[in-house]
């Protein structure tokens, strides 16, 4: 399968719990980032589940976070993420973690501040108070956090008398932490792939706006096509850090109401999670099991 086929199937399996008591939805899937991404993150991305098929991992969908470049080693990705799916229950979600390397620098000697780029931006204020001097702390190789708080406390903390154990103004260190990437499996799926945007491209509202509308449309028009009736899902699709940091929902209501007339039901598929951003709003078990 290609990665729009693959994207359908995901979409139909997201919309799965809308058929319990209704006729069965014509699903559509609109992802909310260039399916047909740089020719790098195609190669890449194909080789990836090439090498999780023989690993064994062949239900599982890899959610890439927004930035981040799919691994060069395939090889040395399949064997982690096969590792992470097996200690996964079918149709569960969790998490597989690479390697990175960090770099933290010591600017100054007074006051207790550090600067961070990256994925731990938004911990920056974590660290006053904590620290000794002025720090730099270049986080740019993590593109999303575990979900797990505690974990990144921990991760924090590490920082912390990583950033106190350097003592003289410029010097700087190199440290080992993680990227971590959210892990699915889907029951039915044999061919694994990875749900991942080039790391180029702006995951942006404006962007996330300009997509949703024309997706919407051009699924509707499909849908017309195919002569398929009511009920109609739209399942979109979007590559974030984390479900609570999705743009969709925000776009949607913004949206001209004539673009969402013809459907009855709008997910919202990301992180691997899925919820209904518009219309009947039955109870979701997709992932069936909790994030571990």
């Amino acid at each position: 399968m290609d990665l729009r086929e693959q994207l359908q199937f995901l979409a139909e399996a997201a919309a799965a719990p809308l058929s319990g008591s209704a006729a069965e939805p014509a699903v559509a899937a609109v992802p909310l980032f260039d399916a047909d991404a740089d020719p790098e993150t195609q190669r890449r991305r194909a080789e990836l589940a090439e090498r999780m098929h023989a690993y064994g991992a062949r239900d599982a969908v890899l959610w890439v976070p927004p930035g981040a470049r799919l691994p060069e080693d395939a090889e040395a990705a399949a064997a982690r993420i096969a590792e992470a799916a097996a200690a996964l229950d079918e149709g569960a979600v969790g998490e597989v973690a690479f390697p990175v390397k960090i770099g933290l620098r010591k600017t100054g000697a007074d006051g207790s501040y550090m600067s961070v780029l990256g994925g731990l931006s938004q911990q920056w204020a974590r660290f006053t108070n904590q620290v000794i001097g002025q720090f730099q702390l270049d986080s740019s190789p993590i593109h999303r956090l575990p979900r797990d708080p505690d974990a990144v406390t921990q991760l924090v903390d590490f920082l912390v008398l990583a950033a106190n154990g350097l003592r003289a103004e410029g010097a700087e260190t190199v440290l080992d932490a993680e990227d971590t990437w959210t892990l699915q499996r889907i029951d039915g799926l044999e061919e694994p792939f990875a749900v991942a945007a080039s790391p180029a491209e702006a995951i942006d509202g404006r962007a996330v706006r300009r997509l949703l509308r024309r997706g919407l449309r051009e699924a509707a028009a499909e849908l017309d096509e195919a002569g398929a009736g009511p009920p109609r899902a739209a399942v979109l699709i979007s590559v974030v850090a984390h479900y609570e940091g999705e743009l969709a929902s925000i776009a949607l209501r913004g949206t001209d109401p004539s673009v969402l007339a013809g459907w009855d039901c709008i997910l919202l598929a990301a992180d691997g999670q899925a919820r209904p951003l518009l219309g009947p709003s039955p109870p979701l078990e997709w992932p069936v099991a909790a994030a571990t």
